[in-house]
């Protein structure tokens, strides 16, 4: 039997429905979606929107991919106990932090997952694929910070359905001045500063994570770390006030 999957049997298994189904898809994305696709099951949890023990919803479908797969493919799964198996380990690397555990995307299903195109991770025109994007704009070069979190589709995808999808500095809304086409759009910017990110931090998408144009979001990373939303607010109040002419009262 064997323990590991190659990558194009993984490219198999992603492109079949009866083995791969929805939610499946979405765990995988998500944890290839966190910095070096490590995260803990709790955290994929959150952002898929399970609120109570956010891990056990996933260790059960976890369970359930794995045997769909077996039926396949001639899988041995590791022992836990007597008629146990650790099933996360077909898809995850597991490395422990204090009281719990990471889960971390196995090579040869990142490579399945990036192959067939099935990351879920979404990149804008101005965000390449690094934790720093590079903006060239009329021979000047500016840099702005894009946080792993923030091209997370799904974590994305709570975050504005929690707080909508005008922005929270400026309050443009690209529905009402672009019509269809401005539907939904919007960026996510992360309020906590990358450099607190300790390594045990748990992303919570509607607490961690804003709405802001990408004129705000890039204003907010024009200095390390980044303003604040309400400094930013400040900034623009002040700008609205030096240029309102004043009226002169005889």
């Amino acid at each position: 039997m064997a323990t590991e999957l190659s990558v194009l049997q993984w490219t198999e298994i992603l492109q079949n429905s009866e083995l791969t189904k929805e939610i499946d898809l979405k765990i995988l994305q998500t944890l290839y979606g966190f910095p070096n696709h490590k995260a803990f099951a709790s955290e994929i949890g959150k952002i898929l929107g399970y609120k109570k023990s956010p891990q056990s919803p996933l260790n059960s479908e976890v369970g359930f991919f794995a045997k769909r797969i077996a039926k396949v493919y001639d899988i041995g799964f590791t022992a836990r106990n007597q008629q146990q198996f650790k099933y996360w380990d077909l898809f995850f690397l597991g490395e422990p932090s204090g009281t719990k555990f990471y889960w971390i995307l196995k090579p040869n299903l990142r490579e399945a997952l990036e192959s067939t195109a099935l990351t879920g991770d979404e990149l804008l025109p101005e965000e390449l694929p690094t934790n720093t994007a590079e903006i060239f704009f009329e021979g000047l070069k500016r840099t702005i910070t894009v946080n792993a979190y923030e091209r997370n589709t799904k974590a994305k995808e709570q975050c504005k359905s929690h707080w909508g999808h005008k922005c929270a500095v400026c309050t443009f809304d690209f529905r009402r001045t672009y019509g269809e086409i401005g539907k939904e759009f919007i960026h996510v910017h992360h309020l906590t500063p990358i450099a607190q990110v300790g390594e045990r931090y748990e992303i919570d998408p509607i607490e961690d994570l804003i709405p802001v144009c990408p004129n705000c979001h890039s204003m907010l990373h024009r200095k390390d770390p980044p303003y604040t939303i309400k400094e930013l607010r400040s900034i623009i109040e002040e700008q609205v006030k030096e240029k309102t002419p004043t009226t002169n009262i005889v």
